[in-house]
């Protein structure tokens, strides 16, 4: 099983199980015999609802087909901090945790504000399945689909009529980018009911979309430094070229930081 900067996760482990008191644990009350301090490999996998072999694989370093839940189920028993649940994820498995039950308007403060301070370009927070969580004035005046409830980049961008008009070269410089980053993102996430659920609907909705996903095998991560042509009301339906940059807000890796600037130095915005 991998390391941790130079230390294995099963030493991790096992301090984390030794630091816990299992006669404080509510989970323990009742158990004959009544544990002492110490916490032991199987009241961990009581805990867990698995067999005391299985945590003792875990515990030992073995690879083995360890679920999320297992994992999360674990890390509620020994008490493990947002830090530490993350240590064990990537170690495990190679993965962040899921971010499930996360509500998505608390925004940290700094990342909010980051937002609203961007009066200069549209700027807007979606998360992993391209639900726009916030957004700033510019980006609602140039996108009002952002304002409308429920606003999600994709659905948008490939169902919606008024996006072939707005997005120029719509199939090339949109349809294929956008369905070949739900690519990647369905792959890397493949418990995420609501990217499955994402990915069908566009599928079942139009055929455009579902002739390009039959064709095509290009995976595309973000759309990081992607310039693309524009023509919408706010410009009076001129044509102009932008340039999109996506950061992650170390805060909250689950979302993207989109703006949008002008390309060759356009200053029309």
């Amino acid at each position: 099983m991998d390391r941790v900067d130079g230390e294995s996760i099963s030493r991790l482990l096992r301090g984390w199980r030794a630091r816990v008191d299992a006669r404080t644990l509510p989970e323990l009350r009742g158990v004959f015999p009544r544990p002492g301090r110490r916490l032991s490999q199987k009241h961990v996998a009581r805990m867990t609802g698995v067999s005391e072999g299985w945590y003792r694989a875990l515990e030992a370093g073995r690879r083995q087909d360890f679920s999320e839940s297992f994992l999360l189920r674990v890390a509620q028993a020994l008490r493990l901090s947002e830090a530490e649940t993350l240590t064990l994820f990537l170690a495990v498995c190679g993965r962040r945790p899921p971010e499930s039950g996360r509500d998505r308007s608390d925004l940290p403060r700094g990342v909010k504000a980051l937002l609203e301070q961007q009066v200069s370009y549209p700027a807007y927070l979606s998360d992993v399945a391209w639900n726009v969580v916030a957004a700033n004035s510019l980006m609602g005046e140039w996108f009002p689909w952002v304002t409308r409830p429920q606003p999600n980049l994709m659905r948008w961008a490939l169902l919606h009529p008024e996006a072939r008009e707005q997005m120029l070269d719509w199939e090339d410089s949109c349809a294929r980018i956008y369905l070949a980053m739900l690519r990647v993102a369905s792959n890397s996430n493949p418990d995420n009911e609501e990217l499955r659920t994402l990915v069908r609907d566009i599928l079942e909705s139009d055929a455009d979309c579902r002739r390009i996903w039959a064709e095509e095998y290009d995976v595309v991560e973000h759309r990081d430094g992607h310039v693309f042509r524009l023509r919408l009301p706010y410009h009076g339906n001129a044509e102009i070229r932008v340039t999109t940059h996506v950061l992650l807000p170390i805060q909250r890796p689950d979302l993207r930081f989109v703006f949008i600037t002008p390309a060759d130095g356009w200053a029309g915005v």
